[in-house]
């Protein structure tokens, strides 16, 4: 059942994916300068994180979402209820700036493409691993926003290297360009990045239990 927490959740949710992703789409359609673009989304990143990570958590993209939860940091019903709105943000945040400039956003016709989908799993999964040693190392909410933020500047650079380097799939629905490659890439590099840091380098690694496997569906 929705209760004022959830709601407040939810809505932090899309503010910070709808925030995230019309900058990625001013900055997308008006320089191809890499660099810039990493260093504009990743203060944007470290901004909505500080405003919205004590309510919901601070994830702002449906792959670190998904990511999260086959670690076990975030519940079933959360984790749909998250990946929902967030991909409901990037498509407001889409509608709202076609509705600012008067004209539409052009789309991106991107077939499957070996090099783009491997820039898009590792730029991903470094994003992830510095989500995801936020979480396991109880950073402070500045130092996390900073880790996190520059997460994403390392990761876009490297994916720019031979992808557009959304690394978040509502991104991807927001500017436009919806494909496999766009899709997959980040979600197999979340998987990957979450769960490498968590096995291999979180303080206290999960210990797998069916009881605890069946209660997560629970909830």
């Amino acid at each position: 059942m929705l209760n004022k927490k959830m709601v407040a959740r939810l809505v932090a949710e899309f503010l910070g994916t709808g925030i995230l992703v019309i900058v990625t789409l001013i900055l997308a359609l008006t320089t191809g300068v890499s660099y810039f673009i990493a260093t504009s989304t990743a203060v944007t990143l470290s901004l909505v994180y500080m405003f919205f990570s004590s309510v919901s958590g601070g994830y702002f993209n449906p792959a670190i979402t998904l990511g999260m939860w086959t670690a076990k940091m975030i519940g079933t019903v959360r984790a749909l209820s998250y990946m929902a709105v967030q991909f409901l943000g990037g498509f407001v945040a889409w509608q709202l700036f076609q509705y600012l400039v008067e004209r539409p956003v052009p789309v991106k016709n991107i077939g499957y493409n070996n090099h783009v989908l491997a820039a898009e799993i590792v730029g991903t999964a470094i994003l992830a691993m510095g989500l995801t040693s936020v979480v396991a190392r109880g950073l402070s909410a500045l130092e996390s926003a900073l880790t996190y933020g520059a997460s994403l500047f390392v990761g876009i650079m490297v994916a720019a290297t031979a992808s557009a380097a959304y690394l978040n799939p509502a991104t991807a629905l927001g500017l436009r360009s919806f494909s496999v490659v766009y899709v997959l890439g980040p979600v197999v590099g979340a998987l990957v990045g979450v769960n490498l840091y968590v096995w291999l380098f979180s303080p206290k690694p999960p210990k797998f239990s069916l009881r605890a496997f069946k209660k997560r569906f629970s909830r």
